[in-house]
């Protein structure tokens, strides 16, 4: 997403996994060392760290769609032509596009049927667990889409999947140099 709302959209979803995945850090090693330093316990942190981690990963999918960071086998595309890989890229955008319809339907179902339903702990609602599934499908759906409109757009054709080491190499420019001069990674 190269425009200034997309990078912020991105710049959130980092900013809510990483306030995740500290909170759980916390609330698991806090219930650690009270468990057994002084025989007690944090009441809440199997919950909400189980919580957390659920939210966690279906926010880092969005994030890697986005980043197109997913684990793609790309050498069958690499091999097509241009329009070829174009047509590949809106054929498989329609597939997840539509099993992103499902997690909304589905998400959405879900979440009406356990509204009712509590954790009896944390005592809120399951319907924070399962609603993740609505989340989940309007941003994958919207990282698609993205993605299908920088393919359709770009002369090139952009790539499926980034290659790690050349994802590297755009965020550091000091390794790119070492690179062209030759020197191994």
């Amino acid at each position: 997403m190269g425009n200034r709302w997309g990078r912020a959209c991105v710049r959130v979803l980092e900013i809510v996994i990483v306030t995740c995945l500290a909170v759980m850090a916390i609330l698991v090693f806090g219930n650690v060392v009270l468990r057994y330093g002084f025989d007690s316990g944090i009441a809440v942190s199997e919950e909400l760290s189980r919580l957390l981690f659920v939210w966690l990963i279906f926010l880092g999918a969005i994030l890697a769609s986005v980043q197109r960071a997913h684990i793609g086998f790309d050498a069958l595309v690499e091999r097509l032509p241009l329009a070829g890989r174009k047509l590949l890229v809106v054929l498989t955008g329609g597939l997840m596009l539509w099993a992103c319809g499902m997690f909304l339907v589905g998400g959405w179902q879900q979440m009406q049927i356990n509204l009712g339903n509590s954790y009896p702990v944390l005592g809120i609602s399951y319907g924070w667990l399962y609603g993740v599934a609505i989340v989940f499908g309007g941003g994958m759906a919207l990282a698609i889409a993205n993605n299908i409109w920088q393919t359709l757009h770009s002369p090139a054709g952009s790539a499926m999947t980034k290659d790690l080491g050349d994802r590297i190499l755009e965020k550091m420019p000091e390794v790119a140099s070492v690179e062209q001069k030759g020197e191994p990674r």
